[in-house]
Order: structure tokens, then sequence, then C-alpha cells
């Protein structure tokens, strides 16, 4: 029995070439994966820099971090009343490394059963953003905000789409 004659490899040459095809489309497609979520992770920074100035409902943050071009904010509200809280938002005003007004996004928080637990994330498109500070406003001021500063869509960009589809293939 020749050396590389077993069942899943064939000594016919269409088959041998095809194999080695398939083999090279496996290591790109690894290679391909790993090399764009190390250049993802390269682009975003940390926020160390963030107010919280919200107490009733208690706001925490665990993930706030930003590239030159966008960024996102992660993390929970907690209502520390004994009471339903209802029309209350958050105000994010992102601010540049000069302290410069870059944005301002507003985050619906619904209803909130007293103690319960809440998560959001947020994404933004603000260019150079090093802080945040987080307010609660009521539901009279935001009557005035925008429609870009109302939208707290995540931020996925052509790589999440492109990854969404590969993972629905796969």
């Amino acid at each position: 029995m020749p050396y590389m004659d077993v069942w899943m490899y064939n000594s016919r040459p269409r088959m041998r070439v095809f194999l080695c095809y398939l083999l090279i489309g496996v290591v790109f497609f690894i290679f391909s994966d790993v090399m764009i979520y190390c250049y993802n992770r390269s682009l975003y920074q940390p926020m160390e820099n963030y107010e919280i100035q919200a107490y009733s409902p208690e706001v925490t943050v665990t993930l706030a971090e930003s590239s030159s071009a966008n960024g996102n904010i992660k993390g929970t509200v907690h209502n520390n009343t004994n009471e339903l809280l209802q029309d209350q938002y958050l105000k994010f005003e992102f601010y540049t490394p000069r302290d410069v007004l870059a944005g301002v996004k507003y985050l619906e928080i619904g209803e909130l059963e007293a103690g319960v637990t809440k998560n959001y994330e947020l994404g933004f498109r603000y260019d150079n953003v090093s802080s945040v500070e987080i307010t609660n406003v009521e539901k009279e001021q935001v009557a005035k905000a925008t429609p870009e500063e109302l939208e707290v869509s995540p931020v996925i960009g052509t790589v999440g789409l492109l990854g969404g589809i590969l993972y629905l293939f796969l």
C-alpha cells in the first residue's frame, strides 16, 4: 500500500489538486479571521474618562471604547428606587480630548420596575472621542432632540455585516 493511499486521499491527480485547494482555502480563511480580529482590536481604545451623573436609576459602564471614527458603550441600568420608572432617558455627551462637545445621544430606559437591572448598548459615530458624560433626563427634554441623537443602534460596519453573512452560511 502506497504512503498516501488512504480512504480520504485518493492517488488520482484531480482529487489531489482538489484537496490541496481545499486545504489552501481553509488555511486562508483561518488566517484572515485572525488578522481581522487583531486589526479590529487594535482600532478601538478604551475610554477611561467617563463621568456618570445619574444616581436614580443607578448607571454603570462595563465597556467604553472608541476609535478615530466611532465607538460603543455598554453597561447596566439599575432601578434603586422603590417605584416604577417611566419616561426616563439617559443622555450621553461625547467630548474630544480638548473638551469640545462632539455629539449627544439619548437612550430610552423604558419601564423599569423597582430593583430591576437592565443592560444597554449604545453605538456612536463621532470623531476623536475621548470622554463621555452620562446624565438622567426627562421625556420633555428629549422632545427637542434630532433623529440622529435618538438613534442608538450599535456600530456594525461592513466587517460586521460580512461576518454575519458568513455566519449564516457556516
